[in-house]
Formats: C-alpha cells, structure tokens, sequence
C-alpha cells in the first residue's frame, strides 16, 4: 500500500500537468483562430512588445498593418516575420511609418491604414513614452509630449479608425496601458498621469461602443521598478519599501504580455491586469487603505534621498 502511495502521487501530478498542458495548447489554438484573417493593426511595432504581438498575430493569420516610427525598422520586422512564416497561411504584413506623439499627422496615416484593407477589425494601441524625474524637474514641454504620445495619440487614432467599425457594428480596440494607469509611483508623475487619462478614456469608450458590437479592452502589465538599493540594517521603513516594490515583484517578459493580447482579443476581456503579487497587492491597498499606501511610498522616497545623500 505504501509503494502504491508513493508511485500515486508523482503520477497524479504527471496527469494533472498533461492536463494543463492540453488545455493550453488548445487555449493558444483558439486564440490564432480567432484572428485568422482579421485586419490587425499594431502602433509602435518595432518596439519590443510590438515585435512579439507582430509575431503572435502574423503566425494566426490575420492581415497584419505594422505601424512605427522608422521605416529602416520596420522593414527588418518585415523580414523577420516574412522568413519565418508560412506563405499558405499568413499574408505579407503592410509597413505604415508613424509618429503617435505627432497628433496633426495621425488622421492621415489613419486614411492610409483604411486604404490597405479597406477596414480594420483590431487596433492595438501599443506605442508608449517614458520618462522618469522629479516633478520639478521636468518641463511643461516634456509633459505634453508624453500626454501626445500615450494619452492623445491612441485616442486620436483610435477616434479616427471608429467610424469604420461602427458602420460594419464590429471591432475590437485593445490599450496596452500600465499598472501606472492605477497607481502613482513617484518620480514618473508625467507617465502615470497620462497612463490614468487614457485608461480613464477607454473605460467610458467601452460602455459607449457596446451598443455598436464593439469591444474594447484595456492590458496593464507591471512596470520594472528602479529601486534596487539595499536598505540600511534596521530601517524598518526601507524594509517595507524594499519588499512592496523590490525588483522580484516586477517585470512581464514581451512574450508573455503579447500571448496575454492575443488571448484578450480571441475572449474579448475587457480588463487584463498583468501583475505579481505584491505590485497586485498595491492596486488594493491604493483602494482600500490608501493612508497606508502613501506612508509605505514616502517612506521609500525619504530612503532613496538619505542614500543618495550619505553616497
């Protein structure tokens, strides 16, 4: 009875494990069905991200329309995909040179996007600006054009692209946003702020296209935390700090953020948070006890100013 137990568990993992991995390989099948055919737009598609949702996309079969800010990239992601893929089931991808932040250009390389399909089932708004620095010390300047390119330029282009799908009552519109878009981490008040005005833009966009058949969703990945000093022996403060935002807690790998949109648009999710624990337990704590949230946040600020200083 005894060998029986110890054979009995290692083989009900091993089944349970074949289990998942079925489930998931069918899960990825429905996904790249789901998209076969459909015309997908990516902005900022020679970034990282953009490369990997270009790759998951293009291998499903949609009719891809890659956006980005230079051509001699773009072309390089054009011949990645191309010679990797199966001509019988995808189609050659369509390259689009585009500036997000450059708000006056977006309605005319919408009118070019139309022009390659003649519609757009899918945009992905993917382009993104960062930027980190005391309040202060950034100027008015750099604010506005971190707000042109994370916050007005998707809605821009993605006010330009709606009329198509609301006159065919179908489409899907996908925000790859930020955990930033929930929550302020200081020193990126510029890029936080303009990640909570454009998620705060398609969340009202969502209750309004309902009516036409149109989905929107929003994916927030966790960001990468700059902190990575230790904490001086006994400073409790910094100990709380170094554990709610240490460096293990962040971090979401292209690939696992562009598999995450290829499976939000094939289940029309409306929200994704994409987070590890500890940066999933500060959305609620912002919520729920937000005192709290502030305290562990100062703190960690007066930390990293008193090690700047003794340095």
């Amino acid at each position: 009875m005894g060998i029986l137990a110890i054979f009995a568990l290692p083989l009900l993992l091993l089944g349970i494990s074949g289990i998942i991995h079925i489930y998931q390989s069918v899960m990825w099948l429905v996904s790249k069905s789901a998209v076969q055919n459909k015309v997908v737009v990516i902005t900022d598609a020679i970034s990282g991200l953009g490369k990997e949702c270009s790759r998951v996309f293009h291998a499903g079969g949609a009719r891809l329309v890659l956006c980005g800010r230079t051509w001699e990239k773009l072309e390089a992601l054009y011949d990645a995909l191309i010679s990797v893929a199966d001509p019988s089931v995808t189609y050659t991808p369509k390259l689009i040179l585009l500036d997000i932040s450059d708000i006056n250009c977006i309605q005319d390389v919408a009118n070019e996007i139309l022009n390659c399909y003649g519609c757009v089932d899918i945009l992905i708004n993917n382009a993104s600006m960062k930027v980190k620095g005391a309040v202060q010390s950034i100027s008015l300047e750099l604010d506005k054009k971190i707000m042109n390119a994370n916050y007005f330029g998707p809605v821009t282009l993605t006010k330009a692209l709606l009329p198509n799908m609301i006159s065919r009552k179908t489409g899907q519109v996908v925000l790859i946003n930020s955990i930033q878009g929930k929550i302020g981490v200081p020193f990126r008040a510029a890029y936080a702020a303009s990640k909570h005005a454009a998620l705060g833009f398609f969340d009202c966009l969502r209750a309004e296209m309902e009516e036409f058949g149109i989905c929107v969703s929003t994916v927030s990945p966790t960001f990468i935390c700059s902190y990575h000093r230790q904490p001086a022996p006994g400073n409790w403060e910094a100990l709380i700090w170094k554990f709610f935002f240490r460096k293990l807690a962040y971090g979401v790998h292209p690939v696992e953020v562009a598999e995450e949109v290829l499976c939000t648009v094939s289940r029309k999710k409306q929200e994704v948070l994409m987070a590890n624990p500890i940066p999933r337990a500060a959305v609620y704590i912002r919520t729920f006890f937000p005192e709290l949230f502030f305290a562990i946040v100062a703190s960690g600020i007066r930390e990293d100013l008193k090690t700047e200083e003794e340095n």
